[in-house]
């Protein structure tokens, strides 16, 4: 009987503990500027000790490139191209992506944060603009990833519970892991957007128009911090700084994360 007892807290701990991860999302901050971020899936208890993180950025073939990577928590990111024709050589790929390893190496960062906050791993600038195509995270599952052995994989290494440092990256956020350059062109007040936010930039108040049902609106600052959380669509900033912040909205069960600047 204390066998069986003590195989059902195993399971229940292994469960929980196959509960908690990251995944992660690509934010657009405007023009050719975009930010990788982590969004965890449960509260941290105490402070988490992020050891290191990366994935892979894919690219259209060409000359673009990945630039300016910010630091996190003022540890330096590297990135290494393996262009389209390389990929090709050795049987990866059909020749129309070059591939960009972004890897933040092992060393500590302590940090505590609650479920749904954009923990912002790193910016950067796309360069050479490129007008079509797209900008994504490499799925694990992309053939490209699996031929390679698991060195282009995503991953999040974390030590979560004081108990020991494991990879805690739980996929990519559903419609959030890749950009097409071709809407640079398009108007963010064009109705056929789900929704979008007038005045932008904004002195005093925002107003997010759409026709969908509008559960919640969370604001964060560009470092993944969560500032104030609203239930309207109409949001009152004129108390924060100027500078970039992110919105994440709440609609049934999607939600979508979108940039405003504070004037």
């Amino acid at each position: 009987m204390k066998r069986f007892y003590f195989t059902l807290i195993t399971l229940f701990t292994l469960t929980c503990a196959l509960g908690q991860s990251y995944e992660f999302a690509l934010v657009h901050n405007g023009g050719y500027n975009f930010s990788v971020v982590a969004i965890p899936d449960f509260d941290s208890v105490g402070d988490t000790d992020i050891s290191d993180i990366g994935f892979a950025l894919m690219l259209p073939a060409g000359n673009a490139d990945v630039a300016n990577l910010a630091q996190f928590n003022g540890r330096v990111l590297s990135s290494t191209q393996v262009d389209a024709a390389t990929l090709s050589a050795n049987g990866l790929g059909d020749g129309t992506r070059d591939s960009f390893l972004i890897n933040l190496p092992p060393g500590q960062t302590i940090l505590a944060h609650t479920s749904g906050q954009l923990i912002v791993v790193t910016s950067f600038d796309i360069t050479n603009m490129p007008t079509s195509g797209q900008l994504e995270i490499l799925a694990n599952s992309d053939p490209i990833a699996q031929g390679l052995g698991g060195a282009f994989d995503s991953f999040y290494n974390s030590n979560i519970d004081n108990t020991s440092t494991q990879d805690y990256f739980g996929g990519i956020a559903a419609g959030q892991g890749s950009f097409m350059f071709g809407t640079l062109g398009i108007d963010d007040e064009v109705p056929t957007l789900e929704f979008s936010i007038h005045p932008n930039p904004a002195k005093n108040k925002i107003t997010v128009n759409t026709d969908l049902v509008l559960d919640k609106v969370e604001l964060y600052d560009i470092t993944g911090k969560l500032i104030n959380t609203y239930n309207t669509k109409t949001l009152d900033v004129s108390e924060y700084n100027s500078g970039v912040y992110l919105l994440k909205v709440f609609t049934g069960t999607k939600t979508t994360i979108k940039r405003f600047v504070k004037e």
